[in-house]
């Protein structure tokens, strides 16, 4: 199965045909990470509220949240607002690699959000103005395998040929994240309608490490002891985002909102590093290939759109629906990312992303008497990367909650959690992924 890597640099392959050069030398390698797949699919909710009523926004957000989900429903402020808070991640993987199996933990806090919105007094209707600075997107992933099997060596090509195997040891960790520095605008058109717009500036890194070590621990070879290969990937990411959205009040605790975000070009640039080492008995027979480039890409992420809607029946009641779709297909790196696989007639081309449709319901209750809001939700967020074969989608339930302190402070906090499965039989590949995260978050309205 070909693969289309963030890096357009065919790294590993070059690696490879290094060792194939080799006397001797037959590789086949180990993959342990979808290196493929684009991690830019599944971005990061910073909102503890709407973390906490599974993702919904759309026509619940009622503070400066709403600046990069739902502009339209910052018209719905009325007093100064300045809110930040952090988010708590949790990565754990286990999983098999040709036989071999592999696990990993990750966890890592970071800053999450700092959002400021100021209302305008107006005679009628509302205008409100925001800023906003939020990660929107985290790239850390580690991965490390060790195979048995990873290498088949042949020491006498031609002459008295004989097999065996060499050991291998595979190692993957990238890191960097993007954040969405963004301005907002919202107003009422009308007593029943608000509009908004916020323009996202995209800042941010991407890092990765590939580490491949082969080891001759079964003495199958006389002049090779070990081969190291490595490749790095350094790359700083920039771009636009515009987001449009309505609010729309249907009835007396009803409302509906949507959202679009248009499509968003970002440019990497960056550095690219691949080492290969093969080292041989004789020191003086050792190779080395060390070589640097400086590249720039673009990827074109596609249109987003998003609806919602919120029902209150009671004042103390508040349920929300969201849904979210995106055309996956049309995510552009050089052209459409695709692979070619066999088919009738000959060569097929399948696209490696698919559009997906997301959802997400929730609940707020308003404890009576008592300055406390609790929230649960449920959410289906579906991989949209195809190149793996997904066992269990992604799902993540959802739970939160609220307290006001002296009628000016608010804090709010949420739990997520998701679990998903996917499997590649080509290179007898399968992962199992569980991933939490906590968001605090203080809102102080002036």
């Amino acid at each position: 199965m070909s693969r289309k890597r963030l890096t357009y640099i065919p790294v590993l392959a070059g690696a490879l045909m290094l060792l194939v050069s080799a006397p001797g030398a037959r590789a086949d390698s180990g993959f342990v990470a979808p290196l493929g797949e684009i991690p830019l699919t599944n971005p990061l909710v910073t909102g503890a509220r709407a973390a906490g009523m599974g993702f919904v926004s759309m026509a619940v957000a009622d503070d400066a949240t709403a600046i990069t989900s739902n502009p339209a429903a910052m018209a719905r402020l009325h007093r100064v607002e300045l809110s930040g808070g952090f988010r708590r991640s949790m990565l754990a993987i286990e999983g098999e690699m040709a036989g071999s199996p592999f696990t990993t933990d990750l966890t890592g806090t970071d800053f999450a959000s700092f959002r400021f919105a100021y209302p305008f007094p107006t005679f009628r209707g509302s205008l409100v103005f925001g800023l906003s600075a939020e990660r929107i997107y985290d790239f850390s992933d580690d991965r490390l395998a060790a195979y048995e099997d990873a290498i088949t060596w042949e020491e006498n090509p031609g002459e008295d040929p004989w097999t065996d195997v060499w050991a291998s040891e595979e190692d993957y960790i990238a890191g960097g994240g993007i954040t969405a520095l963004s301005t907002a605008c919202a107003l009422d058109a009308s007593p029943n309608i608000s509009l908004g717009v916020t323009v996202s500036y995209l800042t941010g890194d991407y890092s990765k490490d590939w580490f491949w070590d082969i080891y001759d621990d079964h003495d199958v070879s006389d002049r090779y002891t070990d081969v190291h290969i490595a490749e790095q990937y350094r790359a700083d990411i920039s771009g636009w985002r515009w987001t449009l959205g309505g609010l729309f009040y249907v009835m007396e605790g009803l409302s509906v909102g949507v959202a679009m975000d248009t499509p968003t070009t970002l440019i990497l640039d960056g550095t690219s590093r691949s080492y290969t080492e093969l080292v041989a008995t004789d020191p003086d027979s050792t190779t080395i290939s060390d070589w640097s480039v400086l590249f720039s890409d673009k990827i074109k992420v596609p249109f987003a759109f998003r609806g919602g809607v919120a029902y209150a029946p009671l004042d103390f009641i508040v349920v929300g629906v969201d849904f979210n779709y995106s055309d996956w297909t049309q995510m552009d790196y050089a052209g459409r990312i695709t692979e070619t696989e066999p088919g009738e007639g000959g060569l097929q081309r399948r696209a490696l992303y698919d559009e997906k449709l997301g959802y997400g319901v929730g609940t707020e209750v308003t404890i009576p008497s008592w300055p406390l809001r609790v929230r649960a939700g449920y959410v289906h967020r579906p991989i949209a990367y195809n190149g793996l074969e997904v066992l269990s989608d992604r799902s993540y339930f959802t739970v939160g909650g609220g307290v006001l302190i002296d009628t000016v402070l608010a804090v709010d906090i949420a739990w997520i959690k998701a679990a998903y499965e996917r499997a590649d039989s080509d290179y007898a590949y399968e992962e199992s992924i569980d991933e939490s995260a906590l968001i605090v978050e203080a809102t102080y309205r002036f």
